[in-house]
């Protein structure tokens, strides 16, 4: 009796795996598996947003300090609006002997046909013109200083340049694939 009770444990476990149980393992790695690919999906996307805004926020501070810098050492009494153009700021810089060129940060898209406070693109670049060497703003001639800003005629937030009495308002709106950076600085040159 011993013997037949040994033999029928022995088939009971050499049985194996029913066609339940199989499945039942099936599915749950399968859920398993494509819960972690829907993982590793939204980590690469939210990796992918993190280097763009990271790239834009380099380039944007780059200008911004290039900006801040040029209006900071700017001559006394130089700062306007150029040819009355709104978001185009003109300065002059200072030098010790009293000269120094007549510079222009102004917004730039070749999209566009004319040169004016009209913004009919999406996307602009803003730019730097020396003016006494010959850099004309209306044909985009000038130093790149950033790209792929929102144009000023776009809905809020959008890009500004303004100058109010000895301040320089500087309102950037970076966009580029799905990410969005905006950046605001007030500059009060020194020599104003």
């Amino acid at each position: 009796m011993i013997a037949d009770s040994q033999n029928a444990d022995d088939r009971r476990y050499k049985r194996g795996f029913t066609l339940l149980e199989t499945l039942i393992v099936l599915m749950l790695l399968s859920v398993l598996v494509g819960v972690s690919g829907l993982l590793f999906v939204v980590s690469l996307r939210a990796w992918d947003a993190g280097l763009i805004r990271g790239g834009i926020r380099e380039d944007v501070s780059y200008a911004m300090e290039k900006v801040v810098r040029d209006l900071k050492e700017m001559a006394n009494g130089t700062l306007r609006q150029y040819s009355s153009i709104a978001n185009t700021i003109e300065y002059r810089e200072f030098l010790p002997d009293g000269g120094g060129d007549t510079y222009a940060f102004y917004l730039y898209n070749s999209a566009d046909t004319s040169f004016d406070s009209s913004y009919t693109e999406d996307l602009y670049n803003l730019r730097k013109a020396n003016i006494t060497q010959g850099d004309n703003p209306a044909s985009g001639e000038g130093t790149l200083i950033l790209s792929d800003l929102v144009s000023p005629d776009a809905t809020a937030p959008a890009t500004d340049l303004t100058v109010s009495g000895k301040q320089v308002t500087v309102d950037v709106v970076v966009q580029r694939s799905d990410e969005t950076v905006r950046t605001r600085t007030k500059v009060r040159p020194r020599n104003l």
